[in-house]
């Protein structure tokens, strides 16, 4: 089957697609709904299906779209397990399979990176206020990141600002100040929110309750964006003497890289979506989680979109032809319309899928 049999035009049609795919392979159904709405005043919850005893010992969980526009990815791997892979994969009797769809249902539903609030969902988990990080950095080169205007003229002083700074202080620490996460500009990027999000809550819940009692959660969120085209890296926050990393190296083999030493291509990240899942289980619950990468572009290319997107959103007309025109590059540099590059994503994900199974089997 082709790419565009499970790469779906809109986050409706993939909501529609993955609740019948489920529900067709006797998946067990639930949903956590948000405030906001999508286009069309249409519905958007965060939606979840279960496979597997009432009581397993293990759970393999594959969510998708903490990051909105990310979302298409995740969907479209999640829509080929339950269309095809399904039918090979040899899942345990005491393991469950947990489906999470869409986490960040506004942002996938129009096409943003994130929330109603313009929170980035894998920044919001903290304890709000307290657990806020400050990044002193950002708030010096807010203008740059932040511009007032979109066109050429600010556009080269922003770039000339910007490496300016990562040529005196490093190009990591420009990264980590770019994508670490702040809690002090709600219209900036890379906003972490000043509250506990809906999709937050709802993914706590949905841990809380779906993994049901399993002493084993292994989890991965599939995302888009970093490293090189079509390659997955298996991103985790957890040093490389965590025991989490170890298993991970044993399942998936050197793709597994830390933010923690810097051999990932992410910085290190605040609160993100592990510690909302590792605060939700019970004690003593081994919990192996990863974010599962596919590089797209540039990074540079990258954060210019999500820069571009930002201002548009908060300054700039989203009808316009400039704005038509940021809309279809964020789109790009998260979903690129390659099938080559779709193609890569499901068949390294279904691998992924498949290890991940196998790595509970001790």
């Amino acid at each position: 089957m082709s790419t565009t049999d499970w790469f779906s035009p809109d986050y409706a049609t993939a909501r529609r697609r993955f609740l019948e795919g489920a529900e067709r392979r006797g998946f067990t159904l639930s949903a956590e709904p948000v405030r906001a709405r999508g286009p069309n005043d249409g519905e958007l919850a965060v939606d979840v299906a279960y496979l597997g005893p009432e009581s397993p010992r293990r759970v393999v969980a594959l969510s998708s779209g903490v990051h909105g526009v990310e979302g298409f990815a995740g969907s479209a791997v999640q829509l080929r397990l339950l269309g095809e892979q399904l039918d090979g994969l040899s899942v345990p009797a005491d393991t469950g399979l947990l489906l999470v769809h869409a986490i960040n249902p506004f942002g996938f539903a129009w096409q943003r990176r994130v929330n109603e609030h313009n929170v980035d969902l894998n920044r919001n988990f903290v304890t709000h206020p307290e657990g806020h990080v400050a990044n002193p950095d950002y708030d010096a080169l807010f203008d740059a990141i932040n511009p007032e205007r979109l066109d050429p003229e600010s556009d080269d002083a922003a770039r000339a600002r910007l490496l300016g700074f990562a040529s005196e202080h490093g190009m990591p620490r420009l990264q980590s100040v770019l994508t670490s996460g702040q809690y002090v500009h709600p219209q900036g990027v890379q906003f972490g929110g000043q509250a506990a999000e809906d999709s937050n809550r709802a993914l706590r819940a949905v841990a809380a309750r779906e993994t049901r009692g399993a002493v084993e959660l292994a989890w991965l969120d599939v995302h888009t964006g970093l490293g090189p085209y079509g390659v997955a890296e298996l991103i985790t926050e957890c040093p490389p003497d965590h025991p989490a990393y170890a298993r991970g190296r044993d399942w998936y083999g050197e793709s597994v890289q830390s933010t923690a030493d810097g051999g990932s291509v992410s910085a290190a990240l605040n609160g993100v979506m592990e510690i909302g899942l590792e605060e939700s289980l019970p004690a003593g619950t081994e919990l192996t989680a990863f974010a599962a990468e596919f590089g797209t572009f540039d990074p540079v290319r990258v954060f210019w979109a999500m820069r571009a997107d930002n201002w548009l959103w908060s300054r700039g007309d989203a009808d316009s032809d400039q704005g038509r025109s940021i809309r279809a590059e964020l789109l790009e540099v998260f979903r690129p319309d390659d099938p080559a590059w779709q193609r890569d994503v499901l068949d390294r994900a279904a691998t992924l899928v498949e290890q991940t199974l196998r790595g509970g089997r001790g």
